[in-house]
This record gives structure tokens, C-alpha cells and sequence, in this order.
């Protein structure tokens, strides 16, 4: 009679999202850069963008949530930050922790929506200039809001855009430099070290590893 084996796995999804985002930077590189103006991106370009950004995002938390699990089950008693950001600057002491909470203030402003008032003038001869975006007070968490006489809305630090309408691959390209430089750090921090970033990943006809996925879109810029 065979034996009943009983074996534990633990919930850690960002493998499993790296060809998803790797299939939204193939859409956009097969349809070719047109830049946006200052009230939004078109649709294509804002949509696939946002899409793996949001992903990005939940990569970075599902895999530090892997180290604080591990972190724990070691020492049980420590007092660890629930907070991703948090936990990178003090249990990892990750000097750009500030870049990981930018790419979560864009995570939460396309996920939650922040909601912005954006006023523009249409001209006869066609074309919109911008006249002021107001971020709608309540609609968002963020704890630092760019200056109201900013030409555009963005993080102080990496510069991603906070307009949720006018996120596009340029900031796509920023999440993905933020995500590679994150997570080889936490490479040589974590519990039980992966090599997540060289896993590979599918893109075109080609087979990289993910880490060259922001090579692959920054030249399509």
C-alpha cells in the first residue's frame, strides 16, 4: 500500500506574472511609440502601459512577501514592516526604497483611480493644450503631491506620471528598471535566494530573461 505524502507549498504568485507582462511590452512594440500630450496617452499605449505596471507592482509585493515569510518562520519574534517599502529600507537596507513607493503610488493611482479635474483648450486648427489638472481631494492616499504649477503631474524622484490618462511606456520602462534593480538586490538579501530576474520569459520570437525586458521596450522608445 502506498503511503499518503504531505507536502506544503506557499502562495507566491510572481513567477507566474512575468510572461503576462512580457506579452503586454510585445503589443506595444508591435504597434510603434506615439507620444501622448499633456492630458493623456491614447488608449493602446495607456492601457497596455498601465496593465503591466499594475503587475510589476504586485511582483515586487509577492516577492518580498516570500522574504518576510521566510524572515519569520526563522524568527518568529521579530518585528517585521508590513509595508513593502518599509521593508526594503530597514529589514534589507535598500538605499531606493523611495523609487518602490514611487512605483506603488502609480500602482495605486491606476488600480485605485485616482481621480484628477483636467482643464484644456481645443483649438480651431485641432490639437489640446493644457490648461490645469486638479487632483480631486479624497480620491487618493498619496503623501506627496506634486506642486499644483507642475506642467505635468509627476513622483519627485523617478518621475513617473500621476495622470493615470497619460501613463505610457516611458513610465513602463521606468517600473521595469525599478522592479530589475529591487529585486537583484533583494537577490542578495533574501532568505532563500531565486534568480527570479533570469528566469525567461517569451518575447516576439525570442527567448530573454526578463531582466532584458526594459532593454527590449526602452529601444522601441
Amino acid at each position: 500500500m502506498r503511503r499518503t505524502q504531505t507536502n506544503t507549498d506557499i502562495s507566491v504568485v510572481a513567477p507566474h506574472m512575468q510572461q503576462p507582462v512580457a506579452d503586454f511590452v510585445v503589443k506595444l512594440v508591435a504597434r510603434g511609440h506615439r507620444a501622448g500630450d499633456r492630458i493623456s496617452a491614447n488608449f493602446y499605449e495607456n492601457g497596455y502601459s498601465a496593465a503591466a505596471i499594475v503587475l510589476i507592482a504586485a511582483m515586487i509585493e509577492s516577492m518580498l512577501q516570500r522574504d518576510r515569510y521566510f524572515l519569520l518562520q526563522a524568527e518568529p519574534n521579530m518585528q517585521v514592516s508590513g509595508d513593502s517599502a518599509q521593508y526594503l529600507k530597514k529589514m534589507l537596507r535598500y538605499r531606493r526604497h523611495s523609487h518602490v513607493r514611487e512605483l506603488f503610488d502609480l500602482r495605486n493611482a491606476l488600480a485605485h483611480n485616482h481621480m484628477w479635474e483636467v482643464e484644456y483648450t481645443l483649438s480651431a486648427a485641432g490639437g489640446r493644450t493644457h490648461r490645469q489638472s486638479r487632483l480631486i481631494p479624497g480620491s487618493h492616499q498619496l503623501k506627496t503631491l506634486p506642486s499644483q504649477n507642475a506642467r505635468i503631474p509627476r513622483t519627485r524622484v523617478v518621475k513617473f506620471n500621476l495622470l493615470p490618462a497619460r501613463v505610457d511606456r516611458t513610465d513602463l520602462v521606468k517600473a521595469l528598471d525599478v522592479c530589475n534593480h529591487a529585486l537583484a538586490h533583494l537577490h542578495k538579501k533574501e532568505q532563500r535566494p531565486v534568480r527570479f530576474l533570469d528566469n525567461t520569459i517569451v518575447c516576439g520570437k525570442q527567448r530573454i530573461p526578463f531582466k532584458q525586458l526594459a532593454e527590449v521596450l526602452r529601444n522601441e522608445l
